[in-house]
């Protein structure tokens, strides 16, 4: 089962340039290494200069042996610390839902990273991709996954097991209660009528009932390197195989969900 690296860095304001050089080192970097299947590293446009990372790994065994010499969050550490506000954050995750427009280019994205309460994780994993599916079928939505695991630091290196390569159900990442929902959309409208509508809301509500979100951004995107190699992830997956047009005015059917 592929596994999601999710790092994020907040960059001080005035040293921006910096850290924007020092970001695609980084992903010059990464791109060598074995087992990566597709990275993607991204640059908020704001008054903070946040910087988000996905790269996505064949599966545990590969990271595992990758993430001496190419793990994000070290490499922020040992080239770019100067310039960091706090110590960048990691999360280590499998993918649970996914959804893409190839043709709708997202311009504006948000990033809701939350814990629920373990007692009550498999009940919002349920209601969450239910909500999403819902919504996933008026094309509001330009790009958006749903995904599930740990905090990096939280995770011993013994929680690996010797082979991981198949199966997933002894992970240690999918069964954690920490949720990241990246959504993205064309325009501030598609947004707005996202939010609003009552699916949305009612999860929402839900999940504010039974736990914390720990990182909520709003950004405008710019992607500053994206790599994908020839093994098919779950992001092209999702671009190639969940959704098929039905129409020219956009109307998408769902055929398959992670």
């Amino acid at each position: 089962m592929e596994l999601l690296v999710v790092t994020l860095a907040h960059i001080m304001q005035d040293r921006d340039a910096e850290g924007l050089a020092r970001i695609h080192l980084i992903s010059d970097t990464i791109r060598n290494a074995l087992g990566l299947v597709s990275a993607s590293f991204y640059r908020s446009r704001g008054n903070e200069s946040y910087y988000f990372m996905l790269t996505t790994w064949e599966d545990e065994e590969c990271w595992q042996k990758a993430r001496d010499r190419y793990n994000p969050k070290q490499l922020l550490l040992g080239s770019a610390t100067e310039l960091l506000i706090n110590p960048p954050e990691q999360w280590l995750m499998h993918y649970l839902w996914g959804y893409s427009r190839p043709a709708a280019e997202p311009i504006l994205a948000t990033i809701h990273l939350g814990t629920i309460r373990p007692d009550e994780a498999d009940r919002a994993q349920r209601g969450w991709i239910e909500g999403l599916r819902r919504q996933g079928v008026r094309p509001i939505l330009s790009f958006a996954f749903l995904a599930r695991g740990s905090k990096e630091d939280t995770i011993a290196s013994h929680a690996f097991p010797a082979t991981s390569a198949s199966g997933g159900g002894d992970s240690p990442y999918g069964h954690d209660s920490i949720f990241l929902n990246l959504l993205s959309w064309t325009s501030q409208a598609d947004r707005e009528d996202f939010y609003a509508d009552h699916y949305y809301q009612a999860i929402n509500r839900f999940l504010n009932k039974v736990g914390v979100v720990q990182v909520s951004l709003a950004m405008r995107l710019q992607c500053i390197a994206r790599w994908e190699f020839n093994h098919l992830s779950f992001q092209q997956l999702v671009s190639c195989n969940i959704y098929r047009v039905l129409s020219a005015a956009g109307r998408c059917q769902p055929t398959f969900d992670w």
